[in-house]
C-alpha cells in the first residue's frame, strides 16, 4: 500500500525525524495539547475512505495530538477490533495494513496509559513488538516509538539489539525509546550502549538523549505517574 515515492520521502527525511519523535511521545502521553489540531469521527472517516496512506497517517497523528480524545477513542477501538459490522462502508483492506494498524495501536496504548480507555493492552503490545523488525522503516520506527508507552522491560533486549545494529533508519529512535523508559533494564541497556559504541556521532546522540531524558523525568516526575509507566498493565 506504500508507494515507492513515499518510501523515498521517508528515507530522504533520514535522521531529522528521530530527534523529534521522542519529544513528541513525551508531550503526547503527558496530555499536552498541540494547537490547530482538530479531528472528528467524520473527518477521520473521510480520510480513511480516501485510501490515501499519507492522508490517513496525518489524520491518525493528529488524533494523538488531541487534548480530548473522548469522542473518538471508541471509534479508534472499533478500527483495532475490526468491527466491520458496525462500519461496513469503511475500506478495511486499507485499515488492516500494518502501517495503519501500528498507528491505531499507538493511539490506544497512549490512551490506556492515560487511563482514558479500558482495554486489554497485551494483544496490541504483541502486535507492536512484531512490527519493530518490519522491512518498512516507517512501520519499524512507529512500532519502536510506541514501545516507550508500554515501558515493558521484556522489550529492552530487542530494542538494544536494534540500536546495536547502528542502522540509520532505527538507531536513534531505539535509543530514544530506551531512554524514555523507566525500568532498570532500559537504564542498564543505555549505559551499555554508551560504553560499547565508539562512533563519535552515535555516542554523542546516546549521551544527549540520556541527559535530556533524565532532565525531563526529574522535571515532570515522568516515572512517578502512579506507576503507570513501570509495567504493562
Amino acid at each position: 500500500m506504500i508507494s515507492n515515492q513515499r518510501r523515498s520521502r521517508i528515507r530522504l527525511a533520514g535522521v531529522r525525524g528521530f530527534y523529534t519523535a521522542a519529544t513528541f511521545v513525551f508531550l503526547a502521553v503527558c496530555g499536552v495539547a498541540f494547537g490547530g489540531t482538530s479531528v472528528t469521527i467524520e473527518s477521520l472517516t473521510a480520510d480513511l475512505e480516501s485510501k490515501d496512506i499519507d492522508r490517513i497517517d496525518k489524520s491518525l497523528n493528529d488524533v494523538k495530538r488531541l487534548s480530548n480524545k473522548g469522542q473518538i477513542l471508541p471509534f479508534i477501538a472499533d478500527l483495532w477490533d475490526q468491527r466491520k459490522e458496525k462500519h461496513p462502508g469503511l475500506p478495511w483492506d486499507v485499515i488492516n495494513t500494518n502501517i495503519v494498524r501500528v498507528e491505531i495501536a499507538d493511539i490506544l496504548l497512549q490512551a490506556h496509559q492515560n487511563a482514558r480507555i479500558k482495554l486489554d493492552p497485551q494483544p496490541i503490545h504483541r502486535f507492536v513488538v512484531g512490527q519493530i523488525d518490519s522491512d518498512d522503516p516507517d512501520i519499524a520506527r512507529k512500532a519502536i516509538g510506541a514501545l516507550a508507552l508500554v515501558d515493558d522491560s521484556a522489550d529492552v533486549g530487542k530494542l538494544k539489539e536494534i540500536a546495536t545494529r547502528k542502522d540509520p533508519a532505527t538507531f536513534r529512535l531505539a535509543v530514544a525509546t530506551l531512554t524514555q523508559m523507566c525500568n532498570e533494564n532500559a537504564k542498564s541497556a543505555v549505559a551499555e550502549l554508551d560504553n560499547s559504541i565508539i562512533e563519535p556521532e552515535l555516542k554523542s546522540y546516546i549521551q544527549k538523549r540520556r541527559h535530556d531524558s533524565d532532565e525531563f523525568k526529574k522535571r515532570t516526575a515522568w516515572c512517578d505517574r502512579s506507576g503507570s509507566n513501570s509495567k504493562l498493565q
